[in-house]
């Protein structure tokens, strides 16, 4: 135990301390609160290196270096504060070698206080960021009271195989939601690309260029957007330097 003299208001007095210490470190997504007394009035005594307060029935010692803030107190006092920001988010993987499917959104966001800002490493904003190939990201939160959380996380392969084009060999163009159109896997890897349909007579019945499975698609009509009846038609298909060639059967 060790005794602390106090001058106050020309009286002498003795005040017997218990010895506690903290040390405040600046740590990022934290808000700390200057220590405080706890009372309704009090005084206090300073030299060079010592700050003596005191309110009714208690005291506070504290001193301030460079690198830390050492607390000698007695009794009830006020601890800091601290508030962090903390998130759940959710990874998907790209499915395979050379596709950048891949996505990552966060669900829900909480501490400091709102607005949140959010900055992935991609340089999308909001809460998802898309198109990721296999990699390494980080996604960052800033609160609007200046709380920052980061987080790195890794997009992989679902499949280690290369992303290649894959051409099916029939359609049924009936309404029922399947196979309805002619689509080719990974073509979105593609997109300078050009395909052209022939008959058994090889007359062009149908012709497409930026092929993408959506806007730009074969469901089985002609030209003049007419439908075309059953049968077996044959493909060339363009992109670079490379041609692919081959058959779909249409059926009714």
């Amino acid at each position: 135990m060790k005794q602390y003299q106090i001058h106050n208001r020309g009286k002498m007095r003795y005040a017997v301390l218990g010895i506690m210490m903290f040390f405040a470190l600046c740590v990022s997504a934290q808000t700390n609160l200057d220590q405080n007394v706890i009372g309704s009035g009090g005084d206090y005594d300073s030299t060079s290196s010592l700050i003596i307060s005191s309110t009714i029935g208690e005291t506070v010692v504290h001193t301030t270096s460079s690198t830390s803030v050492v607390i000698l107190t007695q009794g009830f006092q006020q601890s800091f504060i601290k508030d962090t920001i903390s998130f759940l988010f959710q990874t998907f993987n790209a499915s395979c070698i050379g596709r950048a499917d891949g996505f990552a959104k966060i669900d829900s966001i909480k501490g400091c206080n709102a607005p949140y800002t959010i900055l992935w490493s991609n340089g999308s904003t909001g809460t998802s960021a898309n198109n990721l190939a296999a990699g390494d990201y980080s996604v960052q939160i800033t609160s609007g009271d200046g709380c920052t959380k980061q987080i790195p996380f890794s997009i992989n392969y679902i499949s280690e195989e290369d992303c290649i084009l894959k051409f099916y060999s029939g359609i049924t163009p009936n309404n029922d939601g399947i196979n309805d159109n002619w689509e080719i896997d990974n073509i979105e890897l593609f997109p300078d690309n050009s395909i052209d349909i022939y008959n058994r007579l090889g007359n062009k019945v149908w012709e497409g260029s930026g092929y993408d499975n959506n806007t730009i698609v074969w469901g089985g009509e002609n030209l003049s957007g007419n439908e075309l009846p059953s049968d077996t038609y044959f493909y060339v298909f363009i992109t670079g330097n490379d041609v692919e060639k081959g058959w779909i059967e249409l059926t009714r």
